[in-house]
């Protein structure tokens, strides 16, 4: 396992992480709904996190790619909201701001990997 592929699968898990606990919260209509969305988001999460690092060898160059955009995207989210929660720009960085610089993120990430594959020679 190389850098990238422990980066993509520590991302991916953390990525993978924030969606499904946020869609838990926002799923039940209760009060107290985070006490149950966290353990099911880490759990998810935990999952991803094995199943990228076992198995992103063997993926295509294409599924590599659109897998390391949404690690871009919940660590950018993640990066983000941690500047949010020290007060850095806590006035400018709100919750649609957040998701729209990780989403602008994920886009740069693909684009960037999908240039760097075609700009490389083919062995004949």
């Amino acid at each position: 396992m190389n850098g990238r592929t422990l980066l993509t699968a520590i991302g991916s898990g953390i990525t993978t992480f924030l969606l499904i606990t946020v869609a838990v919260i926002e799923i039940l209509d209760f009060e107290f709904s985070a006490i149950i969305a966290l353990p099911i988001g880490l759990l998810v999460g935990v999952v991803v996190l094995i199943g990228v690092g076992v198995s992103m060898s063997s993926l295509s160059a294409g599924l590599r790619r659109l897998l390391s955009a949404y690690t871009a995207f919940g660590l950018t989210i993640l990066a983000l909201l941690g500047l949010r929660y020290v007060n850095v720009g806590r006035s400018v960085l709100s919750t649609d701001l957040i998701v729209g610089v990780g989403a602008a993120a994920a886009v740069a990430v693909y684009v960037a990997l999908f240039a760097r594959s075609g700009s490389r020679p083919t062995a004949q």
